[in-house]
């Protein structure tokens, strides 16, 4: 076996348990190690006197310890602390927890110091890095020279890791195979995987770092490319779908039936999903749009050419409220035309009843949570699936659901705007629809920080609103690992408001555990104007319109990420009435103040999720651990814009050169490349 692909535990001092520790990395091979790239580095050649060292800056200091002390601290926790000392003046360094260090510093000893500049009983390094200094042949891993930061998990230090990525190095680094055919090595001149893996850990300068970095980066992001296109080819060679009816009369009679005129880029996406299902290839296609846009009026065109053709609709949403409002408003679009709509949940009552009436045929769009992709719930005639927020399902929740047709067109809908980046690569199978304006008349909506001082002047905004018959909703967060704290928290809200401030203003209260009807009969009543401020929490985050609402209070709103703020004020801004957005609550982070002042500078979706994705990283922002972003090691989907482009239209060359990778110079790359289709599936 290839020394590379052994455990990590064959490198000195990585014992079972500290294996374990790198496990929580995705590191269980040298190989993983090798290639658990770093995600910056830090120039720590340049020697700063202790003199010239300034309170918050990050120095190396080269000095000589004077002398070094454990401190007890309370409990079980202890202080290691050495007084240092260079021509230019003295310094203490402290290691907080790690008072075991103190052995470490002999007096008189000389090394390197890195930290951040701090005060301990005068200048102080916190918690430096350090070399210590013992001849010509210094082994200069943490200081003196470009040094690897990489990402960490629990009870693993940089030190650590450095130390067990430069084993790997001396152990392993000759193995490593090229999977990248000599001429895009060439074309973009990169080295060689053997020099760019040394390069990328240990460079003697930032610029070649960064250039073994891109090399692998698009190493990797190849192979994503190659499995998507690969799999997207596959599929439309051997798949044959239905052709559907699209000049049916359920579909004329919609159209007729809408009170409005689509927008252009409605129309543009009616007209994408209508060429798919006229096609005999199964549609496999995303749209995407931000809040508001109309993406449901665009989905129940395809319903409706289904209906036409005797098809069942199967309409996938991720929690059973949005599966309810989607029920609701569906019903509203489709029933009186005469399409009956079915509503499907783990919880609800009659929940065998309706689906007697799906497997007969009876439903023709049916509505519904991961109940659909259950055993027990039979289609009649399915031939179109329409999955909503795609990005909280996995494509095998998608296949479950496909196989209980005869290979239905798929349609995915996110009202989470995708950076153009993740939507070529997450979604490079599907094409990709984009909605990119509002209706006529919709002004953006304003976005505004309320400190504490000034909430009594945000209730006195409420109730004139309420006067002039213009409703809002008070958003509490709800997080589910404290559902109970944070339920009482709305429910305390509503009480106190509903009886102090807002006296007199017709409030109601709607949360996630009251029963399906009742949750219906709420906003039916706010709906129709009967209710003046809807106290709630996140379950209106989602598929809510009501365009006389032009207000929205979002309570502690730095506890929720970009993109759920976003579409909270997505449930304003409907009508033609200026419209604003309140947010309450002081960040505890400094990431939290972030995303408010985003907030407060943008109304665009797509330059949220910009934000949001820089915030976050990919894996977390989409929970796309199903497509790899997740477990990307050099790949950077921001910076790396460009490498992304080159590497699809490389993908797609190689593809038609070779379409089952069968060439020998691509031998390597299409083992990658299978790999990552086995993650997709």
């Amino acid at each position: 076996m290839n020394k590379l692909d052994s455990g990590v535990e064959i490198l000195p001092q990585i014992g079972p348990k500290r294996a374990a520790q790198l496990a929580n990395l995705g590191i269980a091979t040298v190989r993983d190690l090798l290639l658990w790239l770093p995600r910056g580095y830090e120039d720590r050649r340049r020697v700063t006197p202790i003199a010239d060292a300034a309170e918050g800056d990050t120095v190396t200091i080269q000095a000589e310890v004077v002398k070094a002390r454990a401190v007890r601290l309370r409990g079980r926790m202890s202080l290691a602390v050495a007084t240092l000392r260079d021509e230019s003046g003295e310094c203490q360094a402290t290691w907080f927890g790690r008072g075991f260090l103190a052995r470490t510093f002999e007096p008189g000893a000389r090394g390197l110091f890195t930290g951040k500049v701090g005060k301990y009983k005068g200048k102080a390094l916190k918690n430096p890095d350090y070399e210590m200094l013992s001849g010509d042949e210094e082994d200069l891993l943490h200081t003196g020279r470009v040094v690897p930061i990489y990402r960490l998990t629990e009870k693993v230090t940089q030190r650590m890791l450095r130390r067990w990525v430069w084993e790997a190095l001396q152990c392993c680094a000759d193995d490593l195979e090229e999977p990248l055919p000599r001429r895009l090595r060439s074309k973009y001149k990169f080295p060689e995987a053997r020099e760019a893996i040394r390069v990328a850990h240990f460079p003697e300068e930032t610029a070649g770092a960064e250039k073994a970095r891109s090399r692998f980066a698009y190493e990797e992001l190849l192979e994503i490319q190659l499995g998507v296109l690969g799999e997207r080819a596959e599929r439309l060679h051997e798949e044959t779908g239905i052709r559907h009816v699209t000049a049916g009369p359920l579909l004329k009679a919609f159209r007729k039936s809408l009170p409005y005129p689509l927008t252009k880029a409605q129309s543009r996406a009616v007209e994408d999903i209508l060429s798919d299902l006229e096609s005999p290839r199964p549609m496999l296609r995303l749209v995407q749009g931000d809040v508001g846009s109309g993406k449901t009026v665009v989905a129940v065109h395809a319903m409706a050419a289904a209906a036409d053709g005797g098809y069942q609709t199967a309409v996938m949403a991720p929690t059973e409220v949005l599966a309810e409002q989607h029920f609701l408003v569906l019903r509203e679009m489709l029933e009186p035309l005469g399409p009956w709509v079915e509503l499907l949940t783990g919880s609800m009552k009659g929940a065998a009843k309706a689906r007697r009436r799906i497997a007969r045929g009876e439903a023709h769009v049916v509505v519904g949570t991961h109940a659909l992709i259950q055993e027990k719930t039979e289609f009649n005639r399915l031939g179109l699936v329409v999955i909503d927020e795609q990005h909280r399902f996995g494509v095998f929740q998608r296949n479950e659901l496909t196989a209980k047709g005869l290979n239905p067109d798929v349609l995915h809908m996110t009202a989470t705007p995708i950076p153009r980046t993740l939507a070529i690569t997450v979604y490079g199978g599907m094409d990709v629809t984009v909605i990119d304006e509002l209706p006529p008349g919709r002004m953006p909506v304003k976005t505004r920080r309320v400190p504490a001082e000034k909430t009594p002047d945000l209730h006195n905004y409420i109730r004139e609103r309420a006067r002039e018959k213009l409703q809002t909703y008070y958003v509490c967060p709800l997080v589910e690992e404290s559902d109970k704290r944070e339920l009482a928290a709305v429910t305390t809200h509503f009480a106190e408001l509903s009886a102090g401030p807002l006296s007199g203003v017709r409030t109601a209260l709607m949360h996630g555990r009251l029963a399906a009807d009742e949750k219906e009969a709420i906003m039916r009543d706010f709906k129709a104007g009967r209710t003046d401020v809807l106290f709630s929490t996140t379950v209106i985050e989602v598929g809510v319109d009501v365009p006389n609402a032009t207000t929205m209070v979002i309570e502690d709103a730095a506890q929720f990420g970009l993109t759920q703020l976003h579409q909270l004020r997505g449930r304003v801004g409907r009508g033609s009435v200026q419209s604003y957005c309140f947010l309450l609550g002081t960040p505890k982070t400094e990431e939290g103040a972030r995303r408010l002042d985003v907030m407060c500078r943008t109304a665009s979706g797509f330059e949220i999720a910009e934000e949001d994705l820089k915030l976050r990283g990919p894996g977390e922002f989409y929970g796309v651990k199903q497509a790899g972003l997740s477990d990307l090691r050099a790949a950077d989907l921001i910076r790396d814009v460009r490498l992304l482009d080159h590497a699809r239209r490389d993908a797609q060359e190689i593809l038609r050169r070779d379409p089952g990778l069968a060439k020998p110079e691509h031998a390597l790359i299409a083992a990658r490349a299978r790999r990552f289709r086995q993650m997709l599936a």
